[in-house]
């Protein structure tokens, strides 16, 4: 749950210590603000989660918080795609973030 924080925390601006701030998890592998901004930054397009072309807190990081607390099915996407998005069915969202888990 903490990469998931991390990443909504990231694309509402958040950086430096308040990004990280009590989101680290044990073991992680990035542990300073830094390094997980630059990873997040190398990263970005792939987090447009539901296909529209833009990388969105409140579409796209609500749609993965949502897939990492267990959320399925319609409570998975209701409201959760923006105008424009490409991936717009629950199955097709976990689909998607299936392919960006180890």
């Amino acid at each position: 749950m903490s990469d998931g924080l991390l990443v909504v925390r990231y694309l509402f601006g958040l950086r430096g210590s308040t990004l990280i701030a009590g989101a680290i998890g044990p073991g992680a592998n990035r542990t300073m603000a830094l390094q997980i901004e630059q990873y997040l930054a190398d990263v970005l397009p792939l987090l447009d989660i539901d296909g529209n072309g833009q990388v969105d807190a409140l579409t796209d990081g609500l749609l993965l918080i949502r897939y990492l607390f267990g959320l399925r099915g319609p409570t998975l996407i209701a409201p959760g795609t923006a105008p424009g998005a490409m991936r717009t069915t629950s199955g097709q969202i976990e689909g998607y973030i299936q392919t960006l888990l180890p």
